[in-house]
């Protein structure tokens, strides 16, 4: 592996975390835009926008669920170290590996469970008619995300001699 395709791949990894950071932004005043527009017809004009609920609630989905998909990019999730941490370095290996094992299998019964899901499923939302598909494939696209970031850890995890 040559110096040019560890740095094209790094600025590929960097544009989709980018990307992403862009996507959740817009989200997240998206979420504001709903929430603030409801709050303000239900007090001042004593009328309830029945969208803005909706909608907030389509947004949130895909902003916690693409900013889960952030976070194992960033190599952020959540995880107890205390133990861990006081292992030998070569049972710190084994367990990275098991975590990474049980992500993949947690991803794969995601996408596989997603397949079943949305097979011949026609429902939509209530009052925008968004077809619901939209609203679950939230979850694909995270576990593609985490996929990918769980495939960068073991690569590096496997390229690190243990100590």
């Amino acid at each position: 592996m040559n110096a040019s395709s560890i740095s094209s791949r790094s600025s590929v990894l960097g544009l989709l975390k980018r990307s992403l950071e862009i996507v959740i932004g817009l989200l997240v005043l998206g979420v504001v835009f709903c929430v603030v527009s409801n709050v303000f017809g239900r007090f001042v004009l004593n009328y309830s926008f029945v969208w803005a609920e909706e909608l907030s609630r389509v947004l949130f989905i895909w902003l916690v669920l693409l900013g889960a998909g952030l976070g194992s990019l960033n190599n952020e999730h959540v995880s107890v170290t205390f133990f861990k941490n006081m292992a030998p370095p070569k049972i710190r290996r084994v367990f990275g590996i098991l975590s990474v094992l049980i992500i993949y299998v947690v991803c794969v019964c995601i996408l596989l469970g997603f397949q079943h899901l949305v097979a011949g499923y026609i429902s939509t939302t209530p009052l925008l008619k968004l077809p619901k598909t939209l609203l679950y494939s939230a979850m694909p696209v995270m576990a593609v995300l985490t996929l990918i970031a769980n495939t960068i850890f073991l690569f590096q995890l496997l390229k690190r001699s243990p100590k």
